[in-house]
């Protein structure tokens, strides 16, 4: 049976996908400004790319830049980020200060989600899962390929090692060089996500890409990531347009 993960009132992996937008700001002021942007537009989560912020390793800078995004953001479940710049984020650090950046946000209890690169390093990202998870934070463990897609055969592999993380969801992305990939992407993730009991986020990144974003419903990919302003990620539509294509969508399918 395919389990869901409840992060407030929001339930990951039932339903039309959920619509999270990233906040990729460098400086306090400039991440609360967006901060209220997002929420403006309503989305399901934020994502908090914090691998942008300039105090990222600093402690104190760190705590108090979660206490404000909390404040502003409400109900609406803080998704934590630190992409490293070998997945295409602006961090660039050792794994052991990778570790105790992700935890630091954890420990703050003010994280509702938090994700983990796994292929960095799977043996201690498997540890540093059930470290932020033992700290009340759900783990999402994730895999970003802005290069190339992969054969079906390389998609299904990284899939299945996501999925024996012991994250509480999986997340790929990929970067598509034509259509064929985008097609192969999500029959792969069709596939997976009916045989896998975990949630289940795919994206197809770049502008042949933007069909994986707002298919999610048809072939299993359970979050999907807009813009309200900055994006983080090539390919990324603006929430009002991106709602409203998911929302027809659900009508056709329940027809």
């Amino acid at each position: 049976m395919k389990k869901t993960v409840v992060v407030k009132k929001v339930s990951i992996g039932e339903g039309i996908p959920k619509i999270c937008v990233p906040i990729v700001g460098t400086k306090r002021e400039e991440i609360y400004k967006m901060a209220s942007l997002a929420v403006c537009a309503q989305p399901d989560l934020v994502e908090w790319r914090a691998d942008f912020y300039e105090n990222i390793d600093k402690e104190k800078e760190l705590q108090e830049t979660l206490e404000g995004l909390k404040e502003r953001l409400g109900q609406i479940p803080l998704l934590f980020t630190a992409r490293t710049a070998g997945e295409g984020g602006a961090l660039t650090v050792s794994e052991e200060d990778y570790s105790r950046i992700n935890q630091k946000a954890a420990e703050s209890g003010l994280t509702d989600l938090v994700d983990v690169e796994f292929f960095m390093n799977p043996k201690k990202i498997k540890e540093l899962i059930k470290k932020l998870q033992l700290q009340g934070s759900h783990v999402i463990a994730s895999s970003h390929d802005f290069e190339k897609t992969g054969s079906q055969e390389e998609l299904i592999e990284g899939l299945q090692g996501l999925q024996y993380s012991g994250a509480d969801i999986i997340k790929m992305a990929v970067m598509p060089h034509n259509t064929l990939d985008v097609i192969r992407f999500l029959q792969v993730t069709r596939q997976f996500s009916k045989s896998s009991d975990l949630p289940v986020i795919t994206m197809a990144m770049g502008e042949i890409g933007a069909m994986s974003r707002m298919s999610g419903q048809i072939f299993g990919s359970c979050v999907t990531f807009g813009t309200a302003g900055s994006s983080s990620a090539p390919g990324q539509i603006p929430v009002e347009e991106l709602r409203g294509v998911l929302e027809v969508i659900n009508e056709e399918l329940k027809r």
